[in-house]
């Protein structure tokens, strides 16, 4: 199985513990990316992966390039910014009732400057069996945009199946114009993912949260729409589970329960987890997988969720409570 993947993967920075970062004398840093985030996951499952990005050629964008190529992803198709830079976050922490804020410092990165035509989509996706992309790269620049639907446009052209996470970040644009775009980009679309926020906040979907796939599938006529779904139960505690919607019915997995140390990259494991089932056929086992890497990506620091193979199957048959000694 060979899975093709772009977008900005960028570096957190992070005061820490819980420290706001007006106090911080120190950062902790991670590579984080939503794209790269799930091409590591699927890369630690045994799927092959190639992940396209354009980099400062500078040590920090080297950091990004080194770190993901040791997780096993192929980065050999990175285009390198003599003079680019590579985008920021910061991640304050917070705890009830203080919520956990993210600043961005992403404008002008060398992936906002990605152009139409950089990349041959179809040599890239040669051999490929899936295209996988989110509504974070189009959010970047006009160029982003024209250049997110030409890869679309491509792999549909040559039949492979595409999935699409929403993923709407509402720093980066407004409902307004993300709907525009989305909606633009749905007719290439295989599967999917769409929480019930971005579904009624860019889509303008009105559902309970459990008909959120069904009703967005039926407008749009998307064969797969995945809902990811969250039963909070306290601060720390919660249960992930899913909901897709086909031509064939709606199935809903029994979910999977998680202690929240970092949730951030929790979607990015789901998405993970749904593309290793969905490229084995098994909508089944993709909700099963997606709870269950979701769960555990809240449990590791940082935006990557580290894992393996053995690992998912001892979560998904219920196992990996106490101390394994």
């Amino acid at each position: 199985m060979r899975v093709v993947t772009f977008g900005e993967t960028m570096l957190r920075l992070s005061p820490p513990g819980y420290q706001r970062i007006t106090q911080a004398q120190t950062f902790e840093v991670f590579v984080a990316g939503t794209e790269s985030n799930t091409a590591v996951v699927l890369a630690q499952l045994g799927v092959s992966v190639t992940w396209l990005s354009r980099l400062p050629q500078n040590p920090l964008g080297q950091m990004v390039a080194q770190r993901l190529q040791a997780l096993g992803v192929d980065v050999s198709r990175v285009s390198w910014d003599a003079d680019g830079r590579l985008g920021l976050y910061f991640v304050e922490s917070g705890v009830t009732p203080r919520p956990t804020r993210v600043y961005y410092d992403r404008k002008d990165s060398c992936m906002s400057r990605w152009q139409p035509g950089e990349w041959d989509w179809h040599t890239v996706l040669q051999e490929a069996h899936l295209l996988h992309a989110t509504g974070i790269t189009p959010a970047l620049s006009d160029s982003c945009r024209e250049a997110t639907a030409e890869a679309l446009r491509v792999a549909h052209g040559m039949g492979i199946p595409v999935s699409f996470d929403l993923n709407y970040r509402s720093l980066l644009w407004t409902p307004q114009r993300a709907r525009e775009v989305i909606e633009s980009l749905l007719p290439f679309v295989t599967l999917l993912v769409v929480s019930p926020a971005d579904a009624r906040t860019v889509l303008e979907v009105q559902a309970e949260d459990t008909d959120i796939a069904e009703a967005v599938r039926r407008r749009y006529n998307v064969p797969i729409v995945a809902t990811p779904l969250r039963d909070q139960q306290t601060a720390t505690m919660g249960r992930r589970y899913s909901v897709i919607a086909t031509g064939e019915g709606v199935q809903q997995s029994e979910g999977c329960l998680f202690e929240v140390v970092d949730p951030i990259g929790s979607g990015d494991a789901y998405d993970a987890g749904l593309l290793y089932g969905f490229l084995q056929g098994d909508l089944g086992l993709a909700m099963r997988c997606a709870d269950a890497l979701s769960a555990l990506k809240h449990t590791v620091p940082g935006d990557i969720l580290l894992t393996t193979p053995e690992e998912l199957q001892q979560v998904l048959q219920g196992g990996l409570r106490g101390i394994v000694r």
